[in-house]
């Protein structure tokens, strides 16, 4: 044993608001104090009993009292060793199937040259754990993260590096003093769901290094010839309906390199297109596909496949397939301006852009002069409908010049027949400041164009009690909220005069002068128009981005008539692909009418799965960093499952949401052959992990060297932390009961509370023996 060097403190750690620097523990001591005085107080009258047992009463109330002070206190005695201070070495072992190959010298198998390995470096793992204080926790990974067992078989269907380093972080990354993580493995990376590269960088700042150690050949082969998916891509998704869909796939092909092949997508098993591609490599070429999302809303299976080529292993792994939603959500938003502007444009852009549903048609109309012919029909009515058209500062002369005469007819005719929304906002040329007044456009607007001019200076922007109520302005759930919100808005840059309001319109915002400043018009034909004599709101942006972005989204909304949606329930499962054997992670969210999110609190959710046999089965959700969710286990058997979430809750203008569609997903098991594919090890993604973990990458038969060595590098955080006794925050070594039950015990929490609610039912028992209950 190595000679002790420790000395020994009594440390407090105050639990918050006791901690605060300069008041905190003289708030505590005067809050004990008063607390001891009314302790005192409340047996002041008691005459019914001997001075013996009222001072047992009292005494036992300030025992208590003394129990909770130290419980918030948290003292520990803290033992300093300088030589040996206390530490935790983590080592992952990977035990997926490409461990089986027989590569290693003598023709053992990696999995069995790691065992062997192991049991060689059990010696000097105890002597770590005896001598030099270090905890050593052994892992074992493949598609999830488990205690290692020195017996079990590498049958791992996946090598998942992300998961692994996410997983051993959650659990190990408030640790106090992390020597290090070593993996062993081949590096043959399979993961889909974190980046694994990402994820080390993590390690990095803890600080807590990976290092390496490499297993298996670099130059191993199986010597087949075979061409082979391994993933698919649909982008976007979910995808609007007729909106631009694009596929892309992963494709291995060893002995198939510089071949040309024949690629083929299709949409719930129907060929929609297809074109030649070459795959240069040997592994990760990647092939792509365009098309037009379907003209309906749902789900659709979108199918990658490659015409099989003679010689070929098997054509089974030719084609891959998944799940992809399409929405009718969709909103497609012109916006026209007739000159560059130098934020406003930006800022709206950015706020919309944000929305998936929202689709932006930019227009720009900078001449008078008759445009190209490519640009004469800008607008493409006739094969492209709007929901809303935004018309910024230009002129009705420029929007329509050299486009087709009846373009403002179009326009109205759009809005009046067929529902489109339609916007004007404040310029130098806009509303009665140019040519507008005599067009179809005025008789959309819920104005009447007949103010000129601009108001300069700062204009604050302030709703009426109308607007507050109203969804496009409606910034916050909660009414005091959302004034405050708007009570705190950066002003405008001045505005323009808009005119007086029509008879059937809304004044929902004024200008702080009392001149009305954003003005709607519910109907007008089918379609709803709105005008807004700002044109600076990109200053909200500056400070407040989330109320810049949802009052745009919400204009948007509101005059695409989506406020009038009911509530909905989504599901959305993190992949749409899943291992056999694997696990699949989804989210759940409730939205009430106009598709705002209902919050948490007034949201329930009941959520099951249909498997291939179609017997269902519940998953259970939770809430987890600000989202409800969940994950389903049972994939053993490929194909095709389902899942299905019902929901129901409490909009924000207190309306139940009950009966509502449940929300549907599909996804797919498939037997994966990812992990066997490629035989070669992969060291140098091993080195590249080590370096983004802040380690160094080793060979396997280095593990020896390293661990004798371990002891005498100092701690990667620096000075270590004193060992303390009892421990407050000490984290359990692992997610058993075992682990969790002793790391409560010897934590203190648990023996205070005990000893705690022990004096407290003492106190109790006897003044109910001594007739004081």
């Amino acid at each position: 044993m190595s000679p002790s060097n420790d000395s020994f403190t009594l440390t407090f750690d105050p639990a918050w608001p006791w901690s605060a620097s300069g008041y905190g523990l003289q708030a505590l001591a005067l809050v004990a104090l008063l607390l001891v005085v009314l302790t005192v107080w409340t047996y002041r009258d008691v005459r019914a009993m001997s001075r013996r047992r009222l001072l047992t009463l009292v005494l036992l109330r300030l025992l208590a009292l003394l129990i909770a002070c130290l419980t918030v206190l948290r003292p520990s005695v803290a033992s300093h060793d300088e030589a040996n201070p206390p530490s935790m070495l983590l080592v992952a072992l990977d035990d997926s199937q490409s461990m089986t190959i027989q590569d290693q010298f003598a023709n053992q198998s990696r999995w069995d040259y790691l065992r062997r390995l192991m049991q060689e470096c059990e010696p000097l793992l105890q002597d770590l754990r005896d001598k030099h204080h270090v905890t050593v926790l052994l892992t074992r990974f493949a598609g999830d993260v488990g205690e290692y067992d020195p017996q079990g078989k590498a049958d791992g269907k996946r090598t998942d590096f992300g998961e692994m380093l996410n997983t051993l972080y959650e659990r190990y990354g408030s640790e106090r003093n992390l020597r290090g993580l070593l993996v062993l493995s081949d590096g043959a990376d399979n993961g889909t769901r974190f980046p694994a590269l990402e994820r080390a960088a993590g390690w990095r700042t803890l600080p807590c290094p990976i290092h390496t150690f490499a297993f298996g050949q670099t130059t191993t082969t199986s010597k087949q010839r075979d061409i082979a998916f391994t993933s698919i891509t649909p982008d976007p998704s979910p995808v609007a309906i007729k909106g631009k869909l694009t596929v892309k796939g992963l494709v291995d092909a060893p002995g198939f390199e510089n071949r040309q092949v024949r690629v083929s997508l299709l949409i719930d098993g129907k060929p929609v297109t297809s074109a030649e591609q070459n795959l240069p490599r040997t592994t990760g070429n990647e092939v792509r596909l365009v098309c037009d999302a379907p003209p309906t809303p749902g789900e659709i299976k979108v199918t990658l496949k490659i015409d099989p080529l003679p010689g070929e292993l098997t054509a089974a792994n030719n084609e891959i397939s998944t799940y992809v939603t399409v929405t009718k959500e969709g909103i497609s938003v012109l916006y026209v301006e007739g000159k560059y502007r130098a934020w406003e444009s930006k800022f709206i852009r950015y706020a919309l852009t944000q929305e998936p549903s929202i689709r932006l048609f930019e227009a720009f109309c900078l001449t008078d002069k008759e445009p190209s012919p490519a640009d004469a029909d800008l607008f493409q009515f006739e094969k492209q409908h709007y929901d809303v058209i935004i018309i910024g500062d230009v002129t009705a002369h420029r929007l329509s010049a050299g486009k087709p005469p009846a373009v403002l007819d179009e326009m109205y005719k759009q809005v009046y027949e067929k529902g489109t929304g339609l916007m004007m906002l404040g310029g130098y040329e806009t509303f009665a400041n140019s040519d507008w007044q005599s067009t179809p456009i005025a008789r959309l607007l819920p104005v009447q164009l007949d103010e000129l001019g601009q108001v300069d200076g700062t204009v604050k922007m302030v709703p009426t009690e109308t607007g507050l109520r109203h969804y496009i302005l409606r910034l916050a759930d909660n009414g005091a909220a959302n004034a405050q919100i708007w009570d705190k808005l950066a002003k405008l840059d001045g505005m323009t005069r808009i005119g007086k309001p029509n008879a059937q319109a809304l004044v929902l915002a004024n200008a702080g002068s009392g001149e009305p400043l954003l003005v709607v018009q519910m109907h007008f034909g089918n379609g709803r128009t709105l005008a807004f004599g700002g044109d600076t709101t990109w200053r909200w942006a500056t400070r407040a981005p989330q109320a810049h972005a949802r009052f745009w989204q919400q204009v948007v909304f509101w005059l695409a008539k989506r406020d009038e949606a009911d509530g909905n329930v989504l599901i959305i499962p993190d992949t749409r692909r899943v291992p056999a054997g694997g696990k699949l992670g989804f989210k759940v969210k409730l939205r009430g009418k106009g598709g705002v999110e209902i919050p948490e609190d007034k949201a329930r959710f009941e959520v099951s799965v249909l498997p291939p046999d179609k017997v269902e089965s519940k998953v259970p959700t939770a809430r987890e960093h600000g989202e409800e969710r969940g994950t389903f286990w049972k994939t053993e058997e490929p194909g095709e499952y389902m899942l299905i979430a019902k929901g129901s809750g409490e909009d924000s203008d207190g309306r139940k949401l009950e009966n509502l569609a449940p929300a549907k997903a599909r996804f797919v098991v498939y037997q994966d052959d990812a992990e066997m594919a490629r035989q070669a090890a992969d060291h140098e993604f091993l080195a590249k992990l080590a370096n983004a973990g802040g380690g160094k990458s080793h060979q396997a038969d280095e593990l020896k060297a390293f661990l004798r060595e371990l002891a005498s590098h100092p701690l990667p955080q620096g000075k270590a932390n004193a060992k303390l006794w009892p421990d407050w925050w000490r984290a359990p070594p692992s997610r058993s009961a075992g682990d969790q039950f002793t790391t409560l015990a010897t934590s203190g929490i648990l023996w205070c509370f005990l000893l705690f609610v022990l004096v407290l039912c003492l106190e109790w028992f006897l003044r109910r023996l001594w007739g004081l209950v």
